[in-house]
């Protein structure tokens, strides 16, 4: 064993005469263990939120929606949706869909609903996937009744059950005696929860058909929506669509669509990090102050190992060493209590969140890389703590050292 890495822990953990510097040792690395603990939490955290969120608002609206700037919508749908499959291979799933405002009625309840009609063989939204009652079913039943699918929130809202019969109102404008309503008799076949309140709360579901009538359209649609492979690639799609399709087709992303969410998102991010990192400065000067008193603890074993021949430099690595020691065993055990804290709540669900955060617990990513850049970077202020005590020691002078009493 390297004698300099020996007596380093010697000087930390000796159990004589000592114990004053091992107690102040021990507080030195329950700083470093909870800051890095807290870190990982917290990135576990808004890694978590922004997953979340991305995903929830994905399955809703699609990667990417494709519009026209002609008023009346879409028109040849589904040549242009050959045109983006031949040639865009990134595409997942692609679908058309109309969406507009209309009213919804069940006996004496009336509320606002946004209406989607959609293709059910190749919907993208995850509503099908997350009905809680009845089934995902938008076939029409005959001429006079369709099916539709609501959200939960909408469903307790009006006292809506599987099986009633309610009616929606298409709404072109201003409802006047010269531009009445067209109304339509709907079966609720389904009740979806996706945990975003907005959406459960309005959003609608049928098929495309009906909502193309029900709007008026003909053979017009509202929109092209579609998925691609990596989300995060998404923007280069939009601009390969824009040169593929050209005008009057007008495409954009989630992240253009909901930007006032997915910054929302980013400035939480932002300063969280810095913030908490500040717990591990304070822990490091922690170890500055751990160091100082060992040095003044150990001056004549300082003087003693110069005695014997030791140099400024084997002095200097002894209290590197325990500054390095005192990291590493923080750090370590900051990751067991940073991981295993976000694993049990990963787990088990602890912590109920409110609605208006749209989702119902706290999430948690876990991401292997921002582990190892804390531990990493925390390591490094470790170290450099460790200089300028190691410094100052390695300078004794060894006849003055062994007179220090």
């Amino acid at each position: 064993m390297n004698y300099k890495y020996f007596i380093a822990k010697r000087y930390l953990f000796t159990k004589k005469d000592s114990k004053f510097v091992s107690f102040i040792t021990y507080i030195a690395i329950a700083g470093v263990a909870l800051g890095v603990a807290v870190l990982i939490i917290a990135v576990s955290i808004l890694g978590g939120f922004e997953q979340e969120i991305r995903d929830k608002v994905a399955g809703l609206v699609s990667h990417i929606q494709i519009h026209s700037f002609k008023p009346e919508g879409v028109a040849n749908y589904e040549d242009a949706i050959k045109i983006v499959k031949d040639n865009v291979p990134e595409t997942r799933g692609i679908s058309a869909y109309v969406q507009r405002e209309g009213v919804i009625r069940y006996k004496e309840n009336v509320e606002g609903i946004v209406l989607k009609g959609v293709i059910p063989e190749s919907d993208l939204s995850t509503a099908r996937f997350k009905i809680i009652d009845g089934e995902f079913n938008l076939k029409p039943i005959d001429t006079i009744f369709s099916r539709i699918v609501v959200g939960d929130k909408l469903a307790d809202k009006m006292n809506l059950k599987v099986g009633n019969k309610v009616v929606i109102f298409g709404l072109h404008g201003i409802p006047s005696p010269l531009n009445p309503p067209q109304i339509k008799q709907f079966i609720i076949s389904g009740i979806y929860e996706t945990g975003l309140r907005d959406y459960d709360d309005i959003v609608v579901y049928t098929d495309l058909k009906t909502g193309q009538k029900l709007f008026n359209f003909g053979m017009y649609v509202s929109g092209i929506e579609m998925n691609v492979e990596d989300v995060n690639k998404v923007e280069d799609t939009v601009n390969k669509l824009k040169t593929l399709l050209g005008y009057p087709f007008y495409p954009r992303s989630l992240f253009k669509l909901y930007k006032g969410l997915f910054t929302w998102v980013e400035l939480q991010k932002a300063p969280t990090p810095v913030i908490l990192g500040l717990i591990i400065i304070v822990a490091t000067f922690n170890i500055i102050g751990t160091l100082l008193m060992l040095v003044l603890e150990k001056t004549r074993s300082i003087g003693i190992l110069k005695a014997l021949g030791a140099s400024n430099n084997d002095v200097m690595k002894i209290f590197v060493f325990d500054g390095i020691i005192i990291g590493v065993i923080g750090i370590v055990i900051g990751n067991v209590l940073g991981l295993g804290m976000s694993l049990i709540e990963l787990k088990y669900r602890f912590f109920s969140l409110p609605e208006f955060y749209y989702m119902k617990s706290v999430p948690i990513l876990i991401v292997p890389e921002y582990i190892v850049l804390i531990s990493l970077i925390t390591l490094a202020l470790v170290f450099l703590a460790t200089i300028i005590p190691s410094f100052l020691a390695s300078k004794f002078d060894p006849v003055k050292s062994l007179r220090f009493n």
